[in-house]
């Protein structure tokens, strides 16, 4: 009962609240269906279908390059780009330079500079292609926006540079034809919470992200979770935008040492549901491993306030 009593009581908190500025808060679960290798795994598309028809809000995230599942009303569509990488080979040829990451996907993928306005400007007309196939394939109403890659060496003058340019991009297309007038476009902010959280803060962007990725979630020993989380966290408050986690069972969360033996615990599927019930988190996916960004599990997280399209962040 006090339980109860104590839930009554925040939610007529929010209720007055919202009186007092004159309008009643809806606020709505999220559901995201992701995966940027292959087809979307059949638990998370069913879920996804059962979120939209309850009156939630669905985001299927996908790499267009794959086959692209039937998409029900209440489906927005995001489509992924490599974005501060080019693949080896002809993509990358594109570009004025090109460095290696020196990381595990260094096999198949270089750095580009995105601060570059040369090489900036061949990723837009990429976003901006992109977009018109999302376009042809959202149901009517339907938000569609763009999945931006490695953009985590970008400081917040950079990010406001590649995704204002981006917006100024839609505009003049929808200007020619190529995108619809009335159909509601945006971004997705990829790691980097610092960053963003700078440039938002600072006005530097001209219309926020529709929702924040942060990967590599993970909790501590005491249940904490990370600190570039945390601060994704504080972006859904102050913007009232979704936080997806994104957690790969290959990650180490901690270690501890029991009865005289060090013990590495990973991140798991109950790690994440847990992550997910947070506040200000939306949701949570988890992947059996890193290389392969394939969710298997996800877990709704908080509901996210309601505000008009584009609203900018509160204080």
């Amino acid at each position: 009962m006090i339980g109860r009593g104590f839930a009554g009581a925040v939610a007529i908190g929010m209720l007055l609240n919202c009186w007092a500025h004159g309008q009643i808060a809806e606020f709505k679960k999220q559901y995201w269906a992701t995966s940027l290798a292959g087809a979307v795994d059949d638990g998370l598309l069913h879920g996804l279908y059962e979120a939209v028809a309850r009156g939630e809000v669905g985001w299927l995230d996908v790499d267009p390059k794959h086959p692209i599942p039937p998409l029900a009303l209440g489906i927005n569509l995001i489509f992924y780009h490599v974005g501060g990488n080019c693949y080896i080979g002809p993509d990358c040829d594109r570009f004025p330079a090109s460095q290696p990451t020196g990381d595990r996907w260094g096999n198949t993928e270089r750095i580009i500079d995105l601060d570059d306005p040369a090489a900036r400007k061949i990723v837009i007309e990429d976003l901006i292609a992109i977009l018109r196939q999302a376009d042809e394939s959202a149901p009517a109403g339907s938000i569609i926006g763009v999945h931006l890659d490695n953009v985590h060496n970008l400081n917040a003058q950079g990010l406001a540079d590649v995704f204002n340019d981006f917006l100024r991009a839609v505009e003049a297309a929808r200007l020619r034809g190529l995108i619809s007038k009335t159909r509601k476009v945006g971004y997705i902010a990829k790691n980097n919470p610092d960053a963003f959280k700078e440039a938002l803060e600072h006005g530097l962007l001209n219309a926020p992200p529709l929702y924040q990725i942060n990967e590599n979630a993970k909790l501590n020993q005491n249940g904490i979770l990370d600190d570039a989380s945390r601060i994704a966290q504080e972006i859904g408050r102050r913007c009232s935008i979704p936080v997806f986690l994104k957690t790969f069972g290959s990650d180490v969360a901690y270690s501890i040492v029991q009865d005289g033996s060090k013990m590495t615990v990973y991140t798991s599927q109950e790690m994440t549901r847990r992550m997910a019930q947070m506040r200000y988190i939306s949701g949570a996916a988890w992947s059996a491993d890193e290389r392969n960004y394939h969710p298997t599990f996800f877990a709704q997280g908080s509901p996210v306030r309601q505000v008009p399209f584009g609203t900018p962040c509160s204080e």
